[in-house]
Protein backbone atom coordinates (compact mmCIF):
# COMPACT_ATOMS: atom_id res chain seq x y z
CA UNK A 1 0.00 0.00 0.00
CA UNK A 2 1.30 3.44 -1.04
CA UNK A 3 1.59 5.57 2.17
CA UNK A 4 3.05 9.02 1.75
CA UNK A 5 4.47 10.85 5.03
CA UNK A 6 4.11 14.49 5.94
CA UNK A 7 6.95 16.95 5.73
CA UNK A 8 7.47 18.82 8.66
CA UNK A 9 8.73 22.46 8.80
CA UNK A 10 10.84 23.86 11.43
CA UNK A 11 12.43 27.53 12.38
CA UNK A 12 16.16 27.06 12.83
CA UNK A 13 17.60 27.98 15.55
CA UNK A 14 18.51 31.66 16.53
CA UNK A 15 22.08 31.45 15.85
CA UNK A 16 21.76 29.90 12.26
CA UNK A 17 18.66 31.62 10.98
CA UNK A 18 20.65 35.27 12.22
CA UNK A 19 23.16 33.79 10.19
CA UNK A 20 21.83 33.29 6.79
CA UNK A 21 19.36 35.69 7.01
CA UNK A 22 22.34 38.34 7.32
CA UNK A 23 24.06 36.29 4.44
CA UNK A 24 21.12 36.62 2.05
CA UNK A 25 19.29 39.58 3.37
CA UNK A 26 16.12 38.07 4.03
CA UNK A 27 14.23 37.64 6.82
CA UNK A 28 13.80 33.90 7.63
CA UNK A 29 15.04 32.77 4.39
CA UNK A 30 16.04 29.51 5.01
CA UNK A 31 14.08 26.55 7.06
CA UNK A 32 14.64 22.53 8.28
CA UNK A 33 12.91 20.14 6.73
CA UNK A 34 12.33 16.73 8.05
CA UNK A 35 12.85 13.54 7.54
CA UNK A 36 16.71 14.60 7.26
CA UNK A 37 17.06 18.08 9.14
CA UNK A 38 17.31 19.48 5.59
CA UNK A 39 18.08 23.56 5.43
CA UNK A 40 16.38 24.86 2.45
CA UNK A 41 14.57 27.69 1.01
CA UNK A 42 11.41 28.88 3.10
CA UNK A 43 9.64 29.05 -0.28
CA UNK A 44 9.75 24.89 0.05
CA UNK A 45 7.18 25.24 2.09
CA UNK A 46 4.82 25.44 -0.50
CA UNK A 47 5.62 23.01 -3.38
CA UNK A 48 7.58 20.17 -0.94
CA UNK A 49 5.04 17.65 -0.38
CA UNK A 50 3.50 17.60 -3.98
CA UNK A 51 7.39 17.01 -5.15
CA UNK A 52 6.60 13.69 -2.25
CA UNK A 53 3.37 12.70 -3.38
CA UNK A 54 3.84 13.27 -6.99
CA UNK A 55 4.01 10.10 -9.65
CA UNK A 56 6.95 8.82 -11.01
CA UNK A 57 7.05 7.01 -14.07
CA UNK A 58 9.60 4.02 -15.06
CA UNK A 59 10.66 5.78 -17.62
CA UNK A 60 12.02 8.98 -15.96
CA UNK A 61 15.63 9.12 -15.62
CA UNK A 62 16.14 11.53 -12.60
CA UNK A 63 19.51 13.32 -12.64
CA UNK A 64 20.32 14.11 -8.84
CA UNK A 65 23.02 16.49 -7.11
CA UNK A 66 24.13 18.18 -3.98
CA UNK A 67 24.56 21.94 -5.70
CA UNK A 68 28.10 22.74 -7.60
CA UNK A 69 28.84 19.04 -7.91
CA UNK A 70 29.21 19.47 -11.70
CA UNK A 71 26.11 18.81 -12.30
CA UNK A 72 24.95 21.14 -15.20
CA UNK A 73 27.89 19.69 -16.79
CA UNK A 74 26.64 16.08 -16.28
CA UNK A 75 22.72 16.81 -16.89
CA UNK A 76 24.11 18.46 -20.30
CA UNK A 77 25.91 15.02 -21.20
CA UNK A 78 22.91 12.44 -20.07
CA UNK A 79 19.85 14.78 -22.07
CA UNK A 80 21.81 14.47 -25.44
CA UNK A 81 22.54 10.67 -24.94
CA UNK A 82 18.88 10.21 -24.06
CA UNK A 83 17.80 12.39 -26.83
CA UNK A 84 20.25 10.69 -29.39
CA UNK A 85 22.29 13.81 -29.83
CA UNK A 86 19.44 16.08 -30.63
CA UNK A 87 22.24 19.16 -30.34
CA UNK A 88 19.29 21.55 -32.18
CA UNK A 89 17.14 20.64 -29.06
CA UNK A 90 20.29 21.58 -26.66
CA UNK A 91 19.86 24.66 -28.07
CA UNK A 92 16.75 25.66 -26.10
CA UNK A 93 17.42 26.59 -22.04
CA UNK A 94 18.47 23.83 -20.09
CA UNK A 95 16.57 24.47 -16.78
CA UNK A 96 13.06 24.22 -18.72
CA UNK A 97 14.26 21.61 -21.09
CA UNK A 98 15.01 19.68 -17.68
CA UNK A 99 14.43 21.40 -15.27
CA UNK A 100 15.08 21.19 -10.87
CA UNK A 101 11.72 20.39 -9.88
CA UNK A 102 12.24 21.81 -6.82
CA UNK A 103 13.12 25.49 -8.93
CA UNK A 104 10.41 27.68 -7.97
CA UNK A 105 11.64 27.94 -4.18
CA UNK A 106 15.33 28.64 -5.52
CA UNK A 107 14.41 31.49 -8.50
CA UNK A 108 12.63 33.45 -6.27
CA UNK A 109 12.66 37.27 -5.22
CA UNK A 110 14.68 39.03 -7.95
CA UNK A 111 14.44 36.09 -10.09
CA UNK A 112 10.26 35.66 -9.93
CA UNK A 113 10.00 37.73 -12.99
CA UNK A 114 11.69 35.64 -15.25
CA UNK A 115 10.61 32.26 -13.17
CA UNK A 116 6.83 33.13 -13.99
CA UNK A 117 7.67 34.13 -17.47
CA UNK A 118 9.27 31.02 -18.13
CA UNK A 119 8.12 28.69 -16.17
CA UNK A 120 4.77 29.29 -16.09
CA UNK A 121 3.29 28.02 -12.88
CA UNK A 122 5.10 25.97 -10.71
CA UNK A 123 8.59 23.60 -11.46
CA UNK A 124 6.30 20.90 -9.94
CA UNK A 125 3.54 21.99 -12.48
CA UNK A 126 6.01 21.93 -15.08
CA UNK A 127 7.04 18.41 -14.46
CA UNK A 128 3.94 16.88 -13.91
CA UNK A 129 2.35 18.33 -17.06
CA UNK A 130 4.40 19.84 -19.55
CA UNK A 131 7.38 17.98 -20.02
CA UNK A 132 7.84 15.42 -23.34
CA UNK A 133 8.26 11.57 -22.24
CA UNK A 134 10.50 9.96 -21.34
CA UNK A 135 10.69 13.30 -18.92
CA UNK A 136 14.27 13.95 -17.93
CA UNK A 137 14.07 15.56 -14.50
CA UNK A 138 16.50 17.37 -12.00
CA UNK A 139 17.07 17.96 -8.44
CA UNK A 140 19.46 18.98 -5.81
CA UNK A 141 16.92 17.15 -2.85
CA UNK A 142 18.51 14.35 -0.96
CA UNK A 143 17.04 11.04 -1.21
CA UNK A 144 14.38 11.31 1.82
CA UNK A 145 12.59 14.16 0.06
CA UNK A 146 12.47 12.79 -3.28
CA UNK A 147 8.68 11.22 -4.34
CA UNK A 148 7.87 8.65 -2.70
CA UNK A 149 7.44 6.36 -5.45
CA UNK A 150 10.99 6.22 -5.53
CA UNK A 151 11.25 5.84 -1.63
CA UNK A 152 9.08 2.87 -2.11
CA UNK A 153 10.98 -0.57 -0.86
CA UNK A 154 8.78 -2.70 -2.70
CA UNK A 155 10.39 -1.64 -5.63
CA UNK A 156 7.29 -1.12 -7.79
CA UNK A 157 8.32 1.69 -9.62
CA UNK A 158 12.05 2.25 -10.72
CA UNK A 159 13.41 5.23 -13.08
CA UNK A 160 16.75 5.90 -13.93
CA UNK A 161 18.86 7.97 -11.08
CA UNK A 162 22.07 9.51 -11.73
CA UNK A 163 23.83 10.80 -9.80
CA UNK A 164 26.57 13.47 -9.47
CA UNK A 165 29.26 13.64 -6.68
CA UNK A 166 32.54 16.14 -6.03
CA UNK A 167 35.01 16.28 -3.50
CA UNK A 168 33.04 18.91 -1.27
CA UNK A 169 36.12 20.66 -0.70
CA UNK A 170 35.86 22.39 -4.10
CA UNK A 171 32.30 21.82 -3.43
CA UNK A 172 31.78 24.90 -1.25
CA UNK A 173 34.02 26.60 -3.23
CA UNK A 174 32.12 26.51 -6.33
CA UNK A 175 28.57 26.51 -3.99
CA UNK A 176 29.85 29.96 -2.56
CA UNK A 177 30.44 32.05 -5.83
CA UNK A 178 27.42 30.55 -7.20
CA UNK A 179 25.28 31.70 -4.06
CA UNK A 180 27.09 35.06 -4.67
CA UNK A 181 26.24 35.45 -8.25
CA UNK A 182 22.41 34.02 -8.57
CA UNK A 183 21.58 35.07 -5.08
CA UNK A 184 23.40 38.06 -3.81
CA UNK A 185 24.74 36.39 -0.77
CA UNK A 186 26.91 38.10 1.80
CA UNK A 187 29.64 36.98 3.64
CA UNK A 188 32.88 35.53 3.82
CA UNK A 189 33.69 32.34 2.69
CA UNK A 190 34.77 30.98 6.14
CA UNK A 191 31.49 31.71 7.18
CA UNK A 192 30.06 30.01 4.22
CA UNK A 193 32.41 27.05 4.84
CA UNK A 194 31.29 27.10 8.71
CA UNK A 195 27.70 26.76 8.05
CA UNK A 196 28.45 23.83 5.13
CA UNK A 197 30.25 21.72 7.82
CA UNK A 198 27.62 22.80 10.61
CA UNK A 199 25.21 21.17 8.36
CA UNK A 200 23.39 24.18 8.15
CA UNK A 201 24.09 25.82 4.37
CA UNK A 202 20.82 25.45 1.89
CA UNK A 203 20.68 21.60 1.06
CA UNK A 204 22.03 20.48 3.56
CA UNK A 205 23.41 18.11 5.57
CA UNK A 206 25.86 16.76 3.19
CA UNK A 207 27.36 13.83 3.80
CA UNK A 208 23.54 12.63 4.31
CA UNK A 209 23.09 13.83 0.42
CA UNK A 210 25.70 12.23 -0.80
CA UNK A 211 25.96 8.57 1.25
CA UNK A 212 22.31 8.63 0.38
CA UNK A 213 23.00 8.26 -2.86
CA UNK A 214 26.16 6.34 -2.63
CA UNK A 215 24.80 3.17 -0.35
CA UNK A 216 22.59 3.00 -3.05
CA UNK A 217 25.13 2.45 -6.12
CA UNK A 218 24.56 -0.84 -6.54
CA UNK A 219 20.57 -0.73 -7.25
CA UNK A 220 21.19 -1.45 -11.03
CA UNK A 221 18.61 2.19 -11.89
CA UNK A 222 20.76 3.78 -10.44
CA UNK A 223 24.50 4.98 -11.47
CA UNK A 224 26.63 7.16 -9.45
CA UNK A 225 29.55 9.50 -10.99
CA UNK A 226 31.96 11.67 -9.56
CA UNK A 227 33.02 15.12 -10.93
CA UNK A 228 37.09 14.14 -10.82
CA UNK A 229 36.12 11.08 -13.47
CA UNK A 230 34.36 13.03 -15.68
CA UNK A 231 37.90 15.65 -15.90
CA UNK A 232 40.00 13.07 -16.18
CA UNK A 233 38.60 11.12 -18.81
CA UNK A 234 34.47 11.94 -20.38
CA UNK A 235 35.18 9.92 -22.61
CA UNK A 236 34.73 7.04 -20.28
CA UNK A 237 32.11 8.52 -18.38
CA UNK A 238 30.29 9.14 -21.41
CA UNK A 239 30.27 5.39 -22.32
CA UNK A 240 28.67 4.47 -19.02
CA UNK A 241 26.03 6.84 -19.11
CA UNK A 242 25.18 5.61 -22.46
CA UNK A 243 25.06 2.12 -21.95
CA UNK A 244 23.53 2.86 -18.40
CA UNK A 245 21.01 4.59 -20.63
CA UNK A 246 20.31 1.72 -22.89
CA UNK A 247 21.58 3.88 -26.15
CA UNK A 248 24.31 2.81 -28.45
CA UNK A 249 27.51 5.68 -29.70
CA UNK A 250 30.37 5.27 -31.72
CA UNK A 251 33.38 6.76 -31.48
CA UNK A 252 32.47 9.49 -33.70
CA UNK A 253 30.03 10.32 -31.87
CA UNK A 254 31.19 10.36 -28.23
CA UNK A 255 34.27 12.62 -29.59
CA UNK A 256 31.51 15.06 -31.13
CA UNK A 257 29.91 15.01 -27.50
CA UNK A 258 33.05 15.24 -25.62
CA UNK A 259 33.50 18.61 -27.75
CA UNK A 260 30.46 19.90 -26.93
CA UNK A 261 30.63 19.34 -23.25
CA UNK A 262 34.43 20.83 -23.35
CA UNK A 263 34.47 23.34 -20.90
CA UNK A 264 35.53 26.12 -23.15
CA UNK A 265 31.69 25.34 -24.63
CA UNK A 266 29.96 25.13 -21.72
CA UNK A 267 31.35 28.05 -20.60
CA UNK A 268 29.61 30.17 -23.76
CA UNK A 269 26.47 28.28 -24.55
CA UNK A 270 24.03 30.05 -23.44
CA UNK A 271 21.42 27.33 -23.34
CA UNK A 272 23.61 26.15 -19.99
CA UNK A 273 25.47 29.06 -18.38
CA UNK A 274 22.86 30.87 -16.96
CA UNK A 275 23.36 34.46 -18.67
CA UNK A 276 20.43 34.81 -20.01
CA UNK A 277 18.72 34.20 -16.71
CA UNK A 278 20.72 36.18 -15.10
CA UNK A 279 20.49 39.15 -17.28
CA UNK A 280 16.73 39.12 -17.07
CA UNK A 281 17.10 39.12 -13.66
CA UNK A 282 19.47 42.09 -13.26
CA UNK A 283 20.29 43.63 -16.25
CA UNK A 284 22.27 43.21 -19.67
CA UNK A 285 24.99 45.53 -17.48
CA UNK A 286 25.00 42.52 -14.26
CA UNK A 287 27.95 40.45 -15.88
CA UNK A 288 29.89 43.50 -16.89
CA UNK A 289 30.35 44.44 -13.32
CA UNK A 290 31.18 41.13 -11.84
CA UNK A 291 34.21 38.67 -12.44
CA UNK A 292 32.10 35.86 -11.36
CA UNK A 293 30.10 33.07 -14.02
CA UNK A 294 28.42 30.53 -13.19
CA UNK A 295 30.50 28.12 -14.72
CA UNK A 296 33.53 29.16 -13.41
CA UNK A 297 36.76 27.31 -13.43
CA UNK A 298 36.01 23.22 -13.83
CA UNK A 299 38.98 22.36 -11.81
CA UNK A 300 40.31 19.76 -9.50
CA UNK A 301 41.68 21.01 -6.67
CA UNK A 302 40.70 24.77 -6.28
CA UNK A 303 40.18 24.58 -2.86
CA UNK A 304 43.76 25.01 -2.39
CA UNK A 305 43.35 28.72 -3.69
CA UNK A 306 40.57 29.44 -1.04
CA UNK A 307 41.27 27.61 2.18
CA UNK A 308 43.80 28.36 5.12
CA UNK A 309 46.09 25.11 6.24
CA UNK A 310 43.99 25.23 9.17
CA UNK A 311 40.33 24.99 7.45
CA UNK A 312 41.68 22.23 4.73
CA UNK A 313 42.70 20.54 8.49
CA UNK A 314 39.32 20.72 9.46
CA UNK A 315 37.39 19.93 6.32
CA UNK A 316 39.87 17.04 5.84
CA UNK A 317 39.18 15.71 9.70
CA UNK A 318 35.36 16.34 8.77
CA UNK A 319 35.62 14.46 5.88
CA UNK A 320 37.34 11.18 7.59
CA UNK A 321 35.09 10.97 10.22
CA UNK A 322 31.90 11.20 7.98
CA UNK A 323 33.53 8.39 5.22
CA UNK A 324 34.75 6.18 7.38
CA UNK A 325 33.55 2.62 6.35
CA UNK A 326 31.95 3.97 3.67
CA UNK A 327 34.43 2.83 0.95
CA UNK A 328 34.32 6.42 -0.81
CA UNK A 329 36.59 8.60 -1.32
CA UNK A 330 37.49 11.75 -3.44
CA UNK A 331 40.38 13.43 -4.59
Amino acid sequence: MRTTPKLTFSKLDEDTGSKLDQMFEKKDCMVEINPGHVILPADYMTIGQEILDMEVLESDVWMLSYPRTGSTWAQEMVWLIGHDLDYEGAKSLQQIRCPLVELSCIMVDGHAEWHNESVRGSSVDLVKYRLPHPRYIRSHLPFDLLPIDILNEDGSVKPKMIYTSRNPKDMVVSYYHYCKLVHGLKGTFEDFCDLFMRDKAPFGPVWNHILGFWNRRNDPNVLFIKFEEMKRDLPNVVRRTAKFLNKTLSDEDVYKLCDHLSFENMKTNRAVNLEAILEKSFGKNYLEQTSLRFIRKGEIGDWKNYMSDDLSRRFDDWAEKNLKGTELSFE
